[in-house]
C-alpha cells in the first residue's frame, strides 16, 4: 500500500518476502527500511528510495491501460475546471504516452512537462535530457524536478535543527555541494530547475543551489524562473529571499488544511515553534515573492477549490479550528485566484498567451455557478463549475441537475 504522498509503502510479510526484503538488506541511498528494533527485521515499512525495492516484484500496467488512466484523468480535469497541467519528473515511457494521446487529438489539458534529475547526474546524463527533449517536439519540455528531502510526516524532510518528537533532522536526497553541482549544470543549459523542498534545511539548500547558479552562469536569453515545490516550513531568514532571488514559491494550499494529520502528526513533529511558520506563503508574497498555486494530484484531488478555501481561511471545510491554523497567512480571493491562474502561468514561462482574461490571450475559461465574489470566503467551496472552454472549445459542460460540490 502507498501512503497518499508517495513517500511510504507499507508491505505485508508476503509482500516482504516478494522483494526479497530481510533484515540483511541494507537500506539504499537515501531511503529507510523501518526495522523492528528488538529483532532487526523489517516492518513492513519503506521509506522514500527503499520504496523502489519492491517496484520489480509489483505486476506492470498495460500501455492501454495506463493510456486509459490518463484519458479518464483528462476528463476529471475537464470536469473541475482546470485546463493546463504540470506533470513533474516523467521519464521517457510517460513521455510517449503523452506524445501517443497528443497525436490522437484525446489530450484535453495544455499540459507542461518536467524531467527527473538525480543526485548523481553527470554532464552525460544532462546530454540525455537534451536528447528526451528534442525526441518529443510536439510536447512542452523546459524543466527537471528534483526532490531535496522527503516529508514532515515521515520525518525525513530535511530540517535545520532536531525533529520535536524523533531522533535526527532528516533525509535530505542530495548533499549540499552535488545539489548546486547540478543545479548550475542544469541552469547553465538553460533548463527551469524545480525543486521539492519541505523541510527548512531543504528550502535552504535549494535557494543556495539557485544563487550559486544564478552567481555562476549568465542569465539564459528567456530569464530565469526558478521555483521551489512545497515549501511547508520555511525558517523565517529565508522568506525575502524568494523575492531577492526571482524564485517561485510554487504551493499547494489544501496541504496545509488543518486536518488531523495537519494539527496531530505534522505540527507535533515540528514542534510550535516550527508550526507558527506552517506554509507561510502570504508571508512570501508580501516580501516580494512570486506564488504559483496547484493541487499536486494525485497526492490529492485535482479540484481547486478546497485549496481556494484552505488558502482564503487557513480552516478545514467545517470551519475548524475557528479563528484558522496560522490565519496571518491568509489570502484574499483575488490573490488566491491570481496565483492559481496568472501565477500559474509565470510559472510556466506561458504568462503571454494565458493566465488572464485578456484580448490576445488564449481561450481556456472556466464559467462557474455563481459570482466567487459576492459570496463570503467560506463559501467559495460551494460553487462549482458549470462549463469548462479549452482553446474556444466546450470540453466540458455539467449535466443538468442540482448544483451541488463536485457535480
Amino acid at each position: 500500500m502507498n501512503c497518499y504522498d508517495g513517500h511510504t509503502r507499507w508491505l505485508n510479510s508476503k509482500a516482504l518476502a516478494a522483494a526479497g526484503i530481510t533484515r540483511k538488506t541494507r537500506d539504499p541511498a537515501n531511503g529507510v527500511i523501518v526495522r523492528d528494533p528488538v529483532t532487526g527485521e523489517p516492518t513492513g515499512v519503506l521509506k522514500e528510495g527503499a520504496q523502489a525495492l519492491v517496484d520489480h516484484a509489483i505486476p506492470a500496467l498495460s500501455r492501454e491501460a495506463k493510456l486509459a488512466a490518463l484519458r479518464a484523468g483528462v476528463a476529471e480535469a475537464q470536469r473541475f475546471g482546470v485546463t493546463s497541467v504540470l506533470d513533474a519528473g516523467v521519464g521517457a515511457e510517460e513521455l510517449d504516452l503523452f506524445d501517443a494521446l497528443r497525436a490522437a487529438g484525446q489530450l484535453g489539458v495544455r499540459m507542461s512537462i518536467a524531467l527527473r534529475a538525480h543526485p548523481k547526474m553527470t554532464e552525460l546524463d544532462a546530454d540525455q535530457l537534451d536528447s528526451l527533449k528534442a525526441r518529443h517536439p510536439g510536447l512542452s519540455i523546459g524543466a527537471v524536478k528534483f526532490f531535496a528531502d522527503g516529508v514532515i510526516e515521515a520525518h525525513t524532510a530535511s530540517m535545520l535543527a532536531p525533529w520535536a518528537n524523533f531522533p535526527g533532522t532528516g533525509l535530505p536526497e542530495y548533499e549540499p555541494a552535488d545539489l548546486q553541482r547540478i543545479v548550475t549544470m542544469l541552469d547553465r543549459r538553460g533548463w527551469q530547475i524545480m525543486i521539492h523542498a519541505i523541510g527548512d534545511r531543504g528550502i535552504r539548500m535549494s535557494l543556495d543551489a539557485i544563487e550559486a547558479a544564478q552567481a555562476a552562469n549568465p542569465a539564459p536569453a528567456r530569464g530565469r524562473r526558478h521555483r521551489l515545490e512545497h515549501i511547508e516550513d520555511v525558517s523565517a531568514g529565508d522568506i525575502a529571499r524568494f523575492g531577492r532571488l526571482g524564485v517561485i514559491a510554487s504551493m499547494q494550499p489544501f496541504h496545509a488544511s488543518p486536518n488531523g494529520n495537519v494539527l496531530t502528526v505534522w505540527a507535533v513533529n515540528v514542534g510550535p515553534e516550527r508550526a507558527a511558520r506552517a506554509w507561510s506563503w502570504k508571508s512570501i508574497y508580501d516580501a516580494g515573492g512570486k506564488l504559483a498555486f496547484g493541487t499536486d494530484w494525485p497526492v490529492v484531488g485535482i479540484d481547486p477549490r478546497p485549496g481556494m478555501h484552505t488558502a482564503l481561511t487557513r480552516t478545514t471545510a467545517a470551519g475548524a479550528p475557528p479563528g484558522g491554523f496560522g490565519p496571518a497567512q491568509k489570502l484574499a480571493l483575488r490573490q488566491v485566484i491570481e496565483t492559481f491562474t496568472s501565477g500559474s502561468a509565470y510559472a510556466e514561462f506561458a504568462d503571454s498567451a494565458k493566465g488572464m482574461l485578456k484580448s490576445g490571450m488564449l481561450a481556456d475559461l472556466v464559467l462557474w455557478n455563481r459570482d466567487l465574489f459576492a459570496v463570503p470566503a467560506d463559501r467559495v467551496k460551494d460553487a462549482s463549475v458549470v462549463t469548462t472552454v479549452l482553446d474556444g472549445k466546450i470540453v466540458y459542460r455539467r449535466e443538468p441537475g442540482p448544483a451541488g460540490p463536485g457535480r
